[in-house]
């Protein structure tokens, strides 16, 4: 069982450059400006459905338009499970984009619009794009589980430390960076987060095992001291599943 609700975070030294740094105390970014690149980008849709009807029509009418761009389902309606501080129960959804500029033209898109409407009708939600990194084409897995990482960093050396300290035992379990603290927006709603960073594992046990483990425990310490976070374990969809919803 989990003694605290806290949870990792963090970035690979090889990560921290080029606009994907997380802030120190001498060069603390606003989100603006840190730049959009050609690498894949990841939406995160939290939804709260008050017309299940009305919804279930945009889900069918507009999958296709998703696919017509080049998005992909990550994660398609599962609950998210709150590893550290509060996590509103609201339905997740995740796709995965060529790039930014494939999301921000389908969100605006004539394609889109009336599915956009009948969403807004039926459901409020709050939805943010995140720009991802280069290894963020990844091979599938079977069991796939996703890690969403809001992070406030307060001790930029200190955090330092722990990114390279915890990054062997991570990899080791299978776990892989997505996007890493890199140019966010929100499209919609009231979520702000400062940075966000998003991983996947090969399932939500290799996740736990990793975090539960001695070897993790002083890095997990570490990161304590240097950093506030809040995060969700989300499920994500198995290819069976994606077929069997005929979902890209």
């Amino acid at each position: 069982m989990l003694q605290r609700r806290d949870i990792l975070a963090g970035v690979p030294v090889s990560l921290l450059a080029g606009g994907c740094a997380l802030p120190t105390p001498e060069t603390t970014q606003s989100t603006d400006e840190r730049l959009w690149t050609d690498q894949p980008a990841f939406s995160i849709v939290c939804v709260s459905i008050h017309d299940g009807k009305a919804f279930g029509q945009y889900v069918a009418g507009h999958t296709p338009s998703i696919a017509a761009a080049g998005g992909r389902f990550l994660v398609a309606g599962s609950l998210p499970t709150a590893i550290e501080g509060e996590w509103p129960a609201r339905r997740m959804v995740m796709h995965q984009w060529p790039r930014p500029k494939s999301f921000l033209d389908w969100y605006d898109s004539a394609a889109y619009a009336p599915w956009k409407r009948l969403r807004h009708s039926a459901s409020s939600a709050d939805v943010v794009l995140m720009q991802g990194v280069a290894a963020a084409d990844l091979e599938p897995v079977n069991n796939p589980a996703f890690v969403v990482i809001d992070v406030n960093v307060h001790d930029g050396a200190a955090f330092g430390r722990y990114v390279q300290g915890h990054m062997p035992g991570l990899r080791a379990e299978g776990g892989a960076f997505l996007a890493a603290g890199g140019r966010l927006k929100v499209i919609e709603g009231s979520w702000a987060p400062r940075r966000l960073v998003l991983q996947r594992w090969p399932s939500t046990a290799d996740f736990r095992r990793w975090y539960e483990s001695a070897e993790y425990r002083p890095w997990r310490e570490q990161r304590w001291r240097a950093a506030s976070t809040r995060v969700a374990l989300v499920e994500g969809l198995s290819a069976a599943a994606r077929k069997e919803r005929r979902l890209p």
